[in-house]
């Protein structure tokens, strides 16, 4: 019976210590997860101050178009096929940096749920264990223990 108790006070400070590790592995990844949801923001305020740049030489470029309407047409039509590629690998290169973006964020959540998952299954495993053992340590009495006749 006192080994049973031992070990079931090992058990208890394994568990404690799990249950301290694990605790400190949902703190990191909360502050991973403010981070990167900090860091999306920061991106998220980049492109938007990416696109009132690209909105205001849009702006310029227009005026500069209708000044050149009137001057002549023929030099309208080279700057306006030069700026319609220049915006177009622009855009390609905008779209480009959003779609990696965003997979890295759902690639980050999507592992970060899973890691939660895994330590809740585990949780769930050492506390169906504790439980077996307590029931184990409740059916064990004097009277059940058969080598107990030979003692009294």
């Amino acid at each position: 019976v006192q080994q049973l108790r031992q070990e079931v006070s090992v058990l208890k400070e394994k568990l404690h210590k799990e249950s301290q590790e694990r605790k400190t592995f949902c703190h990191q990844t909360d502050v991973d997860l403010t981070q990167l949801r900090s860091d999306h923001i920061k991106g998220v305020e980049e492109m938007k101050v990416s696109f009132a740049t690209s909105l205001h030489q849009l702006n310029t470029l227009l005026q500069d178009e209708m000044r050149d309407r009137r001057a002549e047409g023929s030099l309208r039509d080279t700057r306006e096929a030069g700026e319609k590629s220049e915006r177009e690998s622009q855009n390609e290169q905008i779209k480009t940096v959003v779609e990696d973006n965003k997979l890295a964020f759902f690639s980050t959540r999507d592992d970060i749920y899973k890691q939660l998952s895994n330590l809740t299954h585990d949780i769930e495993m050492i506390a169906t264990a504790l439980c077996k053992v307590k029931q184990a340590k409740g059916t064990l009495s004097k009277g059940r223990l058969l080598c107990w006749n030979y003692f009294s």
